[in-house]
């Protein structure tokens, strides 16, 4: 029995490192193609990315899908390759279409309106299901395609390579190019292909929040940030924005800046001295607790910086935790800091 719950555990461990690299697969493709000057260029790394990040993505959620209708994730025998009926698993588009068939099983996936749009969209969508054929085969034959074009007699009939391009230019049907320059042109057709990309990246996320019940919503990480993309947001690429990392970004308060002096005016204080720990993580004798507003939010002095105890603070004030002083020892901490601030009276 403990066994078997360890084998659990590190299933969940093992999805969730595949939902993590299928979202930085895809979002990493997507940087690679927005960066670029012109579709000209061979899109190697970003073909390669893409379709890494489609396959992880749909094998996770065909995985879940699996858990979700029979309790158990599916097993295999010897070397049996469970997705060899997707052309050993990188038949990205034969593996959607299986999804989108499940959807069509689903209640809440067949009667929400933007679920239905999105379904259908990746369904029926001419481009999008361009591109999942070009990823497809790129998985499954051409991701040595320049390599096997030098050792090979024969010319190689399809090329995933130029079909991306083509796809890519394909776009400038759809626009006015005879008022824009042909870099403009370039930045648009560009922008449009990544908008595809990501409205059917959002419709295959749904799966997690819609289609898989409890068992999916666990698990949809990072892809948040696609399934909440309104239709506004698309080819703003707001997910490749860097997130704030408090320790690093925000700075502490300074002690004799008239916003501490704010705080200490209504605030309970102690002084925290090293003669009560065996172990004192700073390299200072003392520091002050302080407690402001019954304890809502919680700092620390540190010499002439104020920095927070617990999240409210934090989050409220923007400043980072202690630990980003540089009088604390590497490594060390001092939990019960947050306890004495708390029991201020």
């Amino acid at each position: 029995m403990k066994n078997d719950k360890i084998l659990e555990i590190e299933k969940i461990v093992a999805i969730g490192e595949e939902i993590e690299a299928s979202y930085n697969f895809i979002i990493e493709g997507i940087r690679s193609l927005n960066n670029q000057k012109s579709a000209i260029l061979s899109n190697h790394v970003v073909l390669q990315l893409l379709s890494s990040g489609f396959e992880r993505l749909a094998k996770i959620l065909l995985l879940l899908k699996e858990k979700h209708a029979t309790g158990n994730y599916p097993t295999t025998e010897r070397n049996t390759n469970y997705f060899s009926k997707y052309d050993n698993g990188h038949g990205i588009n034969k593996m959607i279409d299986d999804l989108i068939a499940y959807a069509k099983t689903v209640e809440l996936m067949r009667e929400i309106p933007m679920v239905v749009d999105d379904i259908e969209y990746i369904q029926n969508d001419n481009k999008f299901r361009t591109f999942l054929n070009i990823i497809s085969d790129f998985s499954k034959h051409q991701r040595y395609y320049y390599i096997d074009s030098i050792v090979k007699k024969e010319r190689q009939k399809s090329n995933s390579f130029s079909e991306f391009k083509a796809l890519i230019y394909s776009y400038s049907n759809s626009i006015n190019t005879s008022e824009i320059n042909h870099e403009e042109e370039e930045r648009i057709i560009l922008n449009l292909m990544i908008i595809t990309i990501e409205k059917g990246t959002r419709a295959i996320s749904r799966f997690f929040t819609h289609g898989l019940g409890d068992e999916g919503k666990r698990h949809y990480g990072d892809f948040s940030k696609f399934i909440l993309l309104r239709d506004d947001e698309l080819g703003k690429l707001k997910y490749l924005i860097p997130k704030i990392d408090p320790q690093k970004d925000y700075k502490p308060i300074k002690k004799n800046g008239l916003r501490f002096l704010k705080i200490k005016t209504l605030s309970k204080s102690k002084t925290v001295s090293s003669a009560n720990f065996s172990k004192w993580p700073f390299i200072v004798d003392k520091v002050e607790v302080i407690n402001f507003k019954n304890g809502k939010f919680c700092f620390v002095r540190i010499k002439n910086e104020v920095f927070a105890l617990n999240g409210n603070a934090l989050r409220h004030f923007k400043i980072p935790n202690y630990i980003a002083s540089k009088y604390l020892k590497p490594r060390h901490t001092l939990p019960e800091l947050l306890t004495i601030a708390k029991r201020l009276e």
